[in-house]
């Protein structure tokens, strides 16, 4: 996830649903502003959501330094303390800082009973080079641990092999070396379709050590070739959470915002909400520029605006905060 360009100025919901722009208060007033909020008997949760959810990443983080030497405390801390339910969760996500946030998620996946695969690929799959070092180093500073030995002590086979690849950060992003489309059409068809039984070391390898913009030419490719798109053959090829981590793959390689928007309609999608996939799903990529293409995205696959969406399946001040992260009046 790119971090947040800072903006001169800042688009701020209030009460009414109205958006009105405005000069981005410093650090120091926002700071005071949420202590405000969280002084005394109760808590403000709008004014709350009026800083965290229009602010960048970068001031965001300087407001949490600024919170500590005004007042002495942890901001997330006294925020944790002072929300709870999904409406916490969001608002603990949105503090952090992007990286602390990834390296906390993947912790957060493998620690105790149970693994979180879903989390796991959302965090880890089709990151760059420089993003996952960056990732395995906080995780490193945070937990006294390699993240490398955390997640694969919770996976296993071939999902463990794409998740290895893809924490090592070696991917050629670069096209250090000649690729040639119909050499690698012909490869993934005789490691797939074109035999029996799967090849699966032979996928995952062109999969995740290819640049993308030469995998999106093999794709389209392939569907010309053998017509059938990639994310068909992986379907049939594959089981399990190694078919949902390839899928994602493919998706993010051919148009990111579009494996987000496909990816938020599954956390909502029938009975009940998986409120942990939308709230990392919007928190994680909630970027102005990206969340417009993912809200055109969904907009044009399922007909109804990820706005309507959203407030369907969520209430309160967690709906409030969902909608104002993504940019949109609640």
């Amino acid at each position: 996830m790119a971090t947040l360009p800072h903006a001169p100025t800042i688009m701020t919901v209030v009460g009414a649903g109205v958006i009105m722009g405005g000069p981005v208060p410093s650090p120091q007033q926002d700071a005071e502003t949420i202590h405000r909020a969280c002084k005394g008997f109760g808590t403000d949760e709008k004014s709350i959501i009026s800083v965290v959810a229009n602010r960048t990443p970068d001031h965001l983080g300087m407001v949490t330094s600024v919170y500590r030497q005004m007042y002495g405390r942890d901001m997330v801390e006294v925020l944790d303390k002072e929300t709870s339910g999904n409406f916490s969760r969001a608002l603990h996500y949105i503090v952090l800082s992007p990286f602390v946030l990834d390296a906390e998620l993947v912790h957060e996946a493998c620690k105790g009973a149970g693994t979180n695969e879903r989390c796991l690929i959302q965090v880890l799959v089709g990151r760059t080079n420089a993003e996952m070092h960056q990732i395995k180093s906080i995780y490193y500073a945070r937990y006294h641990q390699s993240m490398e030995s955390m997640v694969k002590a919770d996976v296993s086979a071939y999902f463990e092999k794409l998740l290895m690849i893809s924490i090592q950060g070696t991917k050629d992003e670069m096209s250090h070396y000649t690729y040639n489309v119909e050499d690698d059409v012909r490869e993934l068809y005789k490691a797939g379709e074109g035999r029996l039984g799967t090849d699966e070391s032979t996928i995952i390898r062109i999969l995740t050590n290819r640049p993308s913009p030469h995998l999106q030419r093999v794709f389209q490719q392939y569907q010309v070739r053998h017509s059938r798109k990639f994310t068909k053959v992986i379907k049939k090829e594959f089981s399990g959470w190694i078919k949902t981590a390839l899928c994602y793959l493919v998706n993010w390689i051919i148009n990111p915002a579009h494996c987000v928007a496909k990816n938020m309609e599954k956390a909502m999608v029938g009975a009940g909400t998986d409120d942990h996939s939308l709230i990392r799903l919007v928190i994680r990529n909630r970027t102005q520029p990206f969340m417009n293409s993912v809200k055109a995205a969904y907009a044009a696959k399922y007909r109804k605006s990820l706005r309507d969406r959203i407030k369907g399946e969520t209430s309160g001040d967690y709906r409030r905060l969902l909608l104002a992260a993504i940019g949109e009046p609640y």
